[in-house]
């Protein structure tokens, strides 16, 4: 049941807002008790409670996780209408119209754009749960194109986030995965990111930012110069990083909340896509009915099938952006120096998930119980779990954290140095390369969780500056040019897996498979 609301009458009810949960090692996100608050006619406000809960999260002096909200209305008179993101009312830290509840640990930042809110620990503290309840934010409805006399309902959407802070980091391996980058023709050594400054990427024999090329069609050529602008993200400013890949889930809450026509577009079970609603390669999507809904068996699963043009309009959706294949390196590496060979989880120590605890369906608290094993790749059959409902099962992704318990260290979890999961194995990462023309004039725009209308485009990402951009930008993102893939998937062959490979990172121009799906990451502008 969701909260809905005449305002003209102004009357408010209980209700809840169901996300799909997260596994207990996955954090266990879980946004309830959803209902509104007092309203300001005059201002055209609104308040908006909820109680929100997740496990694992810390705050040191370093880094931190953070759940981020955003906040949709829509018309309970049209119930298939699009729920439409409004904008909060205020921007900072703990600002006017916000509130963390019960919960005196828990701080609040909206960001300039005031699309949507981070809410974190205020204090330093390790790993623990985090909750409270009675959670206010303020969103203004005229914003969203409601009024006094609106019939609405209100839903939360959130995503689990890791903060990776401001500084320097390298980029490349010494040589040891493919078309890494290198400091020049005659010199290995990784490039050294120390400012968002512009990069000249040049020809030179030693000492500079030399660019090695993996042969893709439309990739720059190993040795080419061109300039890295000052503007494109380089990952040395900080932003928030998705902790877990876009899971089924995540999806079905995403399209099903878009108009029926968009809906259309993003559905993933179609022939451009799965081509089909049963099971394939542990996809377990199905997308049916006029208008269009789409359901998960295992909502904590990795997505996949999923498109550039996909990928865009959920981040778009979301009020996040795409991730640089930069911000890929210093997401994983974190600011260490690198050394051949090694993964996500700052070693070249790895082993392949095998057996799934259990014997019968995986209920999103399933484990992988080979012993050490702390990456999905090499396209393993899997035993227990799932694999006796079919072939089907039996191989592709699993839930995102399926490694991390409260004990396991960030190898044994498969964790990037600031706790992003999964970026090693699983599925292949979709982001914005530095290998392609085409992606350079990307500026780090993030979504403002409004996406195209232009008739028989509708549900695109809008967003200037998106690789992909239509030449009529009324259409929004159709192609891929500027894009690539980071990370491997669990079909590959472990060198995929390392940190600074880059066999794919400017591979585009691909329909979508089951290997790949993607996250999003979102400048941070605050304190």
């Amino acid at each position: 049941m969701k909260t809905r609301v005449n305002l003209f009458f102004f009357l408010s009810f209980l209700g809840l807002f169901l996300l799909a949960p997260q596994a207990s090692q996955a954090n266990n996100l879980t946004i309830t008790n959803v209902r509104m608050g007092t309203r300001d006619v005059a201002a055209k406000n609104l308040t908006v409670f909820f109680d929100v809960s997740w496990e694992n999260s810390w705050k040191n002096k370093i880094n931190h996780d953070a759940v981020w909200l955003t906040l949709r209305l829509n018309d309970t008179q049209a119930p298939s209408s699009e729920k439409k993101l409004c904008s909060l009312t205020t921007a900072g830290l703990n600002p006017n119209g916000s509130g963390s509840g019960t919960n005196a640990d828990v701080e609040i930042y909206v960001p300039a754009d005031k699309v949507g809110a981070f809410v974190r620990r205020a204090a330093n503290n390790p790993t623990a749960s985090m909750s409270s309840k009675n959670v206010m934010l303020t969103v203004n409805y005229d914003s969203c194109g409601f009024n006094e006399s609106s019939q609405i309902a209100v839903t939360v959407f959130g995503l689990e986030m890791v903060y990776i802070p401001e500084g320097s980091y390298y980029a490349g391996d010494f040589s040891a995965s493919n078309a890494s980058l290198h400091q020049g023709s005659a010199d290995v050594n990784p490039w050294h990111i120390a400012n968002e400054n512009s990069l000249n990427v040049t020809n030179a024999a030693s000492g500079g930012y030399y660019y090695v090329s993996a042969g893709n069609p439309g990739e720059s050529q190993t040795g080419a110069a061109f300039v890295i602008p000052d503007q494109f993200p380089k990952g040395y400013k900080s932003f928030y990083a998705m902790k877990y890949e876009i899971t089924e889930g995540d999806w079905a809450v995403f399209v099903n909340s878009l108009s029926p026509a968009a809906r259309i577009h993003r559905d993933l079970t179609d022939n451009l896509h799965k081509n089909s609603d049963a099971v394939l390669s542990r996809n377990t999507l199905a997308c049916s009915g006029s208008p269009l809904l789409c359901v998960s068996q295992r909502p904590s699963r990795a997505l996949t099938f999923l498109g550039w043009q996909d990928l865009s309009a959920f981040l778009d959706w979301a009020g996040l952006r795409p991730m640089t294949e930069l911000e890929f390196e210093k997401t994983a590496r974190g600011p260490f120096i690198p050394f051949k060979n090694e993964y996500a989880w700052g070693s070249s120590n790895i082993t392949a998930a095998q057996a799934i605890s259990g014997t019968s369906e995986e209920n999103s608290n399933e484990t992988v119980i080979t012993p050490s094993a702390n990456a999905n790749f090499n396209n393993v059959v899997f035993s227990g779990g799932d694999s006796g409902l079919g072939s089907q099962y039996q191989s592709g992704p699993l839930r995102g954290g399926i490694f991390a318990t409260t004990t396991t260290t960030r190898e044994q979890s498969g964790a990037g140095d600031f706790g992003a999961m999964e970026l090693s194995g699983n599925v292949k990462e979709q982001v914005v390369s530095i290998g392609n023309p085409a992606a350079l004039l990307f500026t780090g725009q993030q979504g403002d969780g409004n996406l195209t209308t232009a008739s028989g485009f509708e549900g695109n990402a809008n967003v200037s500056g998106w690789p992909g951009m239509d030449v009529d930008v009324s259409k929004g993102v159709t192609g891929d040019a500027g894009s690539g893939r980071r990370g491997g998937s669990f079909a590959d062959a472990a060198n995929l897996l390392r940190i600074s490979d880059r066999t794919e990172a400017a591979l585009m121009a691909l329909a979508p498979d089951a290997f790949t799906g993607g996250r999003g990451v979102r400048t941070y502008d605050g304190p």
